[in-house]
Parts: structure tokens; sequence; C-alpha cells
């Protein structure tokens, strides 16, 4: 199987009361195309921190990260931006879609950003609802939905450039547990369809569980959970 992620010996300090912390020390990772990865660990041990990393949202100390055969560390700003639109989808706790703009058209911003024509952007928009089963929402605005129907509306935002790998950090966090666990139930859905490589940040061991591969990031170090 293809390896979609390579990190090695990453490395991560920010300070705090005047001292170094290091949140990532010498971190190494394989994640081959359609794993399903968690990562837990404490508030503060840095799991946000790593996901922004691999998002090429944020840049490491030291060590590099090469995302879909492509050494993504000293990427300039300019070429990190067109290759997160095309490799990477991202899923947060809160939702971030346009209040001023459809459903239809948040899921289909991606695409007319890269310069998609809006006819063909929104078709793809719909398509990807129907497949979430929001179709019915496509012309309402987010106020107008339920939060269960704004993170599917998130989540077809990310795949909609067919990303190699979606990011989501604790995305079950503003919903109720009965839509959290059609949330989860949705990642699993995707992943068999499209062999989709999730990695997932989250506190909670429940939704850990639904991972393949389950990391704990402690310390500084990343250790496998068996």
């Amino acid at each position: 199987m293809e390896t979609i992620i390579a990190v090695n010996q990453l490395c991560k300090s920010y300070l705090s009361g005047g001292q170094s912390l290091r949140v990532l020390d010498h971190i190494d990772l394989q994640v081959r195309r359609g794993d399903f990865i968690s990562l837990m660990g404490p508030s503060g041990s840095g799991k946000s921190t790593f996901l922004n990393i691999i998002g090429t949202m944020d840049a490491p100390d030291s060590g590099e990260i090469v995302i879909a055969g492509q050494n993504v560390t000293r990427m300039p700003e300019t070429q990190l931006a067109l290759f997160r639109q095309k490799h990477i989808g991202f899923v947060f706790q809160f939702h971030y879609l346009l209040p001023e703009f459809t459903i239809e058209e948040n899921v289909a911003m991606p695409l007319m950003i890269g310069g998609t024509r809006r006819p063909e952007a929104l078709k793809t928009a719909r398509e990807i609802l129907d497949y979430l089963g929001v179709a019915d929402r496509g012309h309402h605005y987010p106020a107008e939905i339920s939060g269960g129907e704004k993170q599917r509306a998130v989540v077809g935002r990310a795949l909609i450039n067919r990303p190699d790998i979606l990011l989501a950090d604790e995305p079950t966090g503003n919903l109720d547990k009965k839509s959290g666990q059609r949330m989860l139930e949705l990642f699993k859905k995707i992943q068999k369809d499209f062999s989709q490589t999730f990695f997932l940040v989250t506190h909670d061991e429940h939704i850990a569980a639904i991972a393949d591969i389950n990391y704990q990031l402690d310390n500084g170090k990343l250790s496998k959970i068996i």
C-alpha cells in the first residue's frame, strides 16, 4: 500500500512561562493510503499542533514531512496553498461555513476558488450533498439547518477536491451524541467507498476506537496504542 504521509524526526517547541516546551520530540510516522488514524493525548499535548503541521498550516522546528510524495517542509507558502487545496481536506469542531452563502455554495467554494466554473462546481456540490444525505438542504443557508447537517456540509466541502488526506480535529465536539455517532459512521463509509485516508484528533477514546490504527501523544512522544 502506498505511503501517503511520511513524518521523519519531527520536532516542535513553544515558549511557556519563559521556558521552551517541546510538544513534538523527534516524531516518526508512516501513514498508508486508505488508513484511518486516530491521535489521542491530554490537553496541551500537541495533538492539534501535529495535525496542523500535517495539514501544512504550521511548520516544524526540524525534521521533515512528505505528503503524496512531495516534501512540504520547506515549500514556499504560495505553493503550499495550492498543495493544500489539492491534497488536504479539513473538518474542524466548528463548521466555519460562510453565512451569506447557501450550503451548496459553501461546499462548492473550494472548486470555484480553484477556477472551476460556477455551474460545474455547484453540480459537483449537489452530487456530494446527495451522497452525504443532505441534498435537500443545499439551497438553505447555514443558520437554517441543524448542527449535524452543517457538519455534513463541512465534510462535503473538505471532500470536493478529492483530497489525499482528510484531517479531522474533534469533528464531533459540537454535536449531540446521536449526531456525533452518525458523523463517525459517515467517516467509515467514506473511507470504504473512496479509500479515503483519515487522520482524526480526539480526546475521547470511544471516538478514537472507530479508527483502524490508534496513537497516543504525550510528553512530546508518539506511541502506538495496541
